[in-house]
């Protein structure tokens, strides 16, 4: 499959959680295409999750199995710049959530999520949120 979808945490944690959840089924259908990826921010916030050490390791065969999108200096950047744009209309948005936003846009990425901060930067910037 040629389009990746950024899958963010909040995903993760619905597929890991819920086994009969139309998220779980839908990730599978992604993973199953090789259409899935990562970013370090949202492994870090998966880590440190975890509760047991069986849990570390699925995320570390996951995390082998799947592609990683690496920010760099200037994806920061951006991403304070989008956060400071947005800061000017009176919105306010996390540094986190304004890393993986600008990380997929700058990779032409899909970004799969739950968390509704990626709507709003999605009606400010040409942010492609992936749907069921």
């Amino acid at each position: 499959m040629k389009d990746k979808v950024l899958v963010d945490t909040s995903i993760w944690i619905e597929f890991f959680k819920k086994k009969e959840a139309p998220i779980r089924e839908g990730l599978i259908q992604l993973l199953e295409k090789g259409a899935t990826c990562y970013t370090g921010i949202i492994a870090l916030e998966l880590y440190r999750g975890a509760k047991t050490e069986r849990e570390v390791s699925v995320l570390d065969d996951l995390f082998m199995s799947i592609e990683r999108f690496i920010e760099g200096e200037e994806t920061h950047k951006e991403a304070g710049l989008m956060g400071r744009e947005l800061a000017h209309k009176g919105i306010v948005v996390g540094a986190v959530d304004l890393l993986i936003a600008r990380l997929a846009l700058e990779n032409t990425l899909s970004l799969f999520s739950l968390d509704k901060h990626f709507d709003i930067i999605a009606q400010w910037f040409p942010l492609k949120l992936y749907q069921l």
